[in-house]
């Protein structure tokens, strides 16, 4: 009775690993097709001659990096935040953070009624607003802190300063 258990057990184990590793398959061949299909869009013909997006801001309102592992942003920089500023790996993002843990689309900061928001577009790692992870839009105020992967910004409005000390 006991060798039929053990041989049962471990071909639950073996489906099991089977379906973890399927699942794991098609969640790379899915990345792959994504980061494929966005090339193929940037490289086809009379791409160039589009204008890049431009985000105008509204009242001032910007991001400044203040802590980064990525190697395209340092510590300073800036980005006005438009009327809609999309961040992420992709490279039609308004502001573009390479690295593994930050997603094609990641997030996004979008102005309604004269308030910035913040919202998730459904990244694998999480968007963290002050320490806390973004489950749905929020409203943003001077001074909060915005975790994207590696890079921390501090968003900015109406003259508030930068906190030069962490």
């Amino acid at each position: 009775m006991f060798a039929i258990l053990l041989m049962v057990l471990r071909y639950i184990f073996l489906l099991l690993l089977f379906l973890s590793i399927f699942r794991l398959v098609k969640w790379m061949t899915g990345d792959l097709r994504q980061v494929l299909s966005q090339d193929f869009e940037e490289n086809r013909p009379g791409r160039g001659s589009e204008e890049p997006r431009l985000s105008g801001t509204i009242d001032g309102a910007k991001l400044v990096v203040i802590e980064s592992s990525s190697s395209g942003l340092k510590p300073g920089d800036t980005f006005a935040a438009g009327r809609e500023t999309l961040i992420g790996r992709d490279s039609r993002s308004d502001i573009r953070i390479a690295g593994s843990f930050v997603s094609a689309r990641h997030a996004r900061i979008y102005s309604r009624e004269g308030q910035y928001w913040l919202e998730d577009l459904n990244s694998t790692n999480g968007t963290f607003l002050n320490g806390i992870q973004v489950n749905q839009p929020i409203v943003l105020a001077g001074g909060d802190r915005i975790k994207i992967g590696g890079v921390t910004f501090q968003f900015v409005r109406w003259g508030y300063e930068v906190d030069a000390g962490n």
